[in-house]
């Protein structure tokens, strides 16, 4: 539910990013082209669509570590 959620985000966020490309193994920057404008309207759709907060310092380095992230905060 989180994957298929962040798929959407990923759509909003970067449309120039295919869903099928995205894998809970992608890897932000390298596989799918996250640079740091991107990383901040996602932290920032994900923090709207979840209603967490990231904290700083957060590692997310792969869609598997957000989901894992969102997760955590949201079973809190």
């Amino acid at each position: 539910m989180i994957f298929n959620k962040l798929l959407e985000i990923f759509e909003r966020t970067m449309p120039q990013v295919r869903k099928e490309e995205i894998k809970m193994d992608s890897v932000l920057t390298t596989d799918l082209g996250v640079d740091s404008l991107n990383m901040m309207l996602l932290a920032i759709s994900v923090e709207d669509t979840f209603g967490i907060q990231f904290e700083p310092g957060a590692k997310l380095e792969t869609v598997s570590d957000i989901c894992n992230y969102v997760e955590e905060k949201t079973a809190a």
